[in-house]
């Protein structure tokens, strides 16, 4: 055989034909017996279809109850202000609680007088569901039955929806019976916001709280997340600051059963005299996505005539915060910035 190379080739093609020669038993030994945990399991869908359906009996005809579901003269007295249409289908509108919170709705079927089905989502950014809304005549007058679909919702979905919509629909017949205003008042709890990343909660919790990220997207002035920490919080706006009391951190995989990662925390204005409780937390979206939520409760420790419009105010910033907060879970290649105005 006649061999061109350097030496150094040489020798290394000796040393490989002699190591081939002597122990050709060893060639293929890793494929023969693998390593005792290989091949590894590969999660590939992790996915939740959840329904609620809910129903009541109403001594209205068809008619007057089609009309209280569309007309916004009527939708304000017993759900929330309507900006925009529901019988017009594949345009946006919105239904405004008139507390900060809302949802963006756009109507998808219409059957006069039997069905009207729509998409909505919480502020707009929330995860979409599917309403629908049917109806049938009996001999007492109307059966309504509501029914909303969710893909991968939040956990605690069916509790804080699947009672929601009794009250809903207790609303609706006591403003069919009376004529008058039966909407709820703002509540104590609140805002609620939520939005889905693209990324498992592990991943989503370290991009997220780790202290280089939180000027970003909280827009943390100084302080960090741990416990028994004050940050200062750039509002965003002509609103000032907050001040954020931090009460408890629970890592990943540190609290059983869930293991999930939360932040139990306070927040503080100089014209509130008081604090409102608040949290963040992180929970599963189907495989490799999340959902990032806040909360707050407490507002009835505020003076009454700052309650609302500092809920409004709270209730924009935090929906401006989750969608900073997504906004860095886009590919690397799309340039971020966001604004705080």
């Amino acid at each position: 055989m006649t061999f061109t190379g350097t030496s150094e080739d040489r020798a290394g093609t000796t040393a490989n034909e002699f190591k081939l020669s002597q122990f050709p038993s060893l060639e293929n030994a890793d494929r023969q017996l693998p390593q005792l945990h290989l091949p590894e399991a590969v999660t590939s869908v992790r996915d939740r279809w959840e329904r609620l359906v809910t129903h009541i009996d109403l001594p209205a005809t068809v008619e007057q109850t089609w009309q209280a579901l569309l007309d916004p003269a009527a939708l304000k007295l017993w759900l929330a202000v309507c900006h925009g249409s529901l019988d017009q289908l594949y345009s946006d509108c919105v239904l405004d609680f008139e507390d900060g919170e809302f949802f963006l709705c756009r109507s998808i079927a219409l059957k006069p007088q039997a069905q009207l089905q729509y998409v909505w989502r919480w502020l707009g950014i929330g995860q979409a569901t599917v309403v629908t809304w049917q109806l049938d005549a009996i001999e007492q007058g109307t059966r309504v039955t509501v029914t909303e679909e969710a893909f991968n919702p939040p956990w605690d979905w069916q509790t804080w929806n699947g009672g929601g919509w009794n009250g809903i629909l207790e609303q609706l017949a006591a403003y069919l019976r009376t004529g008058i205003e039966w909407r709820w008042c703002w509540r104590r709890m609140g805002p609620y916001v939520q939005v889905e990343l693209p990324a498992p909660v592990y991943p989503a919790w370290d991009q997220l709280f780790n202290p280089a990220s939180l000027k970003y997207w909280l827009l943390v002035m100084q302080g960090q997340i741990a416990p028994q920490q004050a940050l200062t919080i750039l509002m965003g706006d002509a609103s000032g600051s907050v001040e954020m009391t931090v009460q408890e951190v629970i890592q990943p995989g540190q609290s059983p059963p869930s293991f999930l990662p939360s932040v139990k925390f306070s927040l503080t204005r100089p014209s509130w005299n008081c604090a409102i409780g608040g949290r963040f937390w992180l929970e599963p979206a189907g495989w490799g996505r999340s959902i990032f939520q806040v909360f707050h409760y407490g507002w009835e420790s505020l003076p009454a005539e700052l309650q609302l419009s500092e809920r409004k105010i709270l209730t924009r910033f935090w929906a401006d915060t989750m969608r900073r907060a997504s906004s860095m879970f886009r590919p690397p290649e799309i340039p971020s910035g966001p604004h705080n105005w």
